[in-house]
């Protein structure tokens, strides 16, 4: 670590800090990883002093870290797991997304939009929501313990092109890529230190999404009517060879879809729309390695500065689209001092 490092993390009563004033711990390593795709948040501390108490199961855990612009939160949790080590202790904790993993409940809706759902889920589970996109209209909705909250509220994000991730002070976000989190700007030459970086087209050039229910052709209060035919109750959508979006018409390789909660054409068009704006946010994909930024969080925006114009990746890098950090990892060592990793 270097001395324009700072760091400080407070586990039960305990404080870790580079502050040696206040210094409780002797810290060795620390990891923070902060992701989409439902993967709670997670924590992990290598500490060299054997003989200290360790923390306990549960136990509130607080990373702040800091770059030279001062400490920022980048990590909120609870202790999960501490390992007794010969010469030290591992500890391991996750953020409050963890708590929907283990939630088995049972709730049913009627008349409501995605967000509604979201929102009792979480405050069900016991976890402070942050912003919830609305989603479609759900006529109705069934909540069952099998199989389980979390991959329930997964299945609602695919519907919406949305992403479930935590941040780094403990709330869950339920947002699609067109509600992007805070802009960063990296310089190639002074901020970079790996990069890999990719174009992926997507195999699908389009979708169509096929619902249940006469909503579409015979009226709102009639979604529960069988349809014979589904025109109504569909929705399509395509993404064009540079990563355009057209909705209402459908390509050479569709993907169908038919989803039992969809009962109008309102809502089919909306997911069919989703889907593809997820493929538009996803045209890049790789990581980037920088020196220690802990203001960054998933959702971010990421652009790069000062890309040499005859390095291979310019072409990607300069073109119109961004980079959406879906994965934040933070490290800090001995041996390598403060990196922050962003995957795409």
């Amino acid at each position: 670590m270097t001395a324009a490092l700072a760091y400080r993390v407070e586990i039960g009563r305990q404080t870790a800090s580079s502050d040696a004033a206040r210094n409780e711990r002797q810290l060795l390593s620390l990891l923070v990883r902060l992701g989409m795709d439902g993967a709670s948040g997670v924590c992990e501390l290598r500490f060299g002093d054997p003989e200290a108490p360790a923390p306990q199961a549960g136990d509130p855990l607080r990373v702040e870290l800091d770059a030279g612009d001062g400490l920022q939160q980048v990590f909120t949790g609870t202790v999960d797991t501490v390992r007794i080590e010969t010469t030290g202790q591992h500890v391991t904790a996750y953020d409050d997304l963890h708590k929907l993993a283990c939630l088995e409940t049972e709730a049913s809706y009627e008349n409501v939009d995605v967000d509604f759902v979201i929102k009792d889920v979480l405050q069900r589970a016991g976890v402070t929501a942050g912003r919830v996109t609305k989603g479609f209209n759900l006529p109705t909705y069934l909540l069952t313990r099998r199989p389980g909250a979390l991959r329930q509220v997964l299945e609602l994000a695919d519907w919406c092109g949305a992403d479930l991730f935590g941040d780094s002070k403990g709330k869950a976000h339920f947002v699609t890529p067109a509600e992007p989190g805070a802009a960063h700007a990296f310089d190639f030459a002074t901020n970079v230190l790996q990069i890999e970086i990719q174009a992926t087209p997507p195999i699908h050039d389009s979708v169509e999404v096929f619902g249940e229910g006469a909503a579409g052709s015979q009226g709102a209060d009639k979604f529960c009517w069988l349809a014979s035919d589904l025109a109504g109750v569909s929705g399509q959508a395509a993404i064009d060879a540079q990563g355009a979006v057209a909705v209402g018409r459908t390509g050479k390789t569709p993907r169908r879809l038919t989803l039992g909660a969809v009962r109008s054409g309102e809502a089919a068009q909306h997911v069919a729309e989703a889907q593809m704006r997820v493929l538009a946010a996803r045209w890049l994909r790789g990581r980037i390695e920088v020196l220690g930024r802990p203001g960054v969080q998933p959702g971010d925006r990421v652009r790069l500065v000062g890309v040499p114009p005859r390095h291979a990746a310019a072409g990607l890098l300069l073109g119109p689209r961004s980079l959406r950090v879906r994965q934040v990892s933070h490290f800090l060592g001995r041996r390598r001092g403060f990196v922050t990793r962003m995957e795409f």
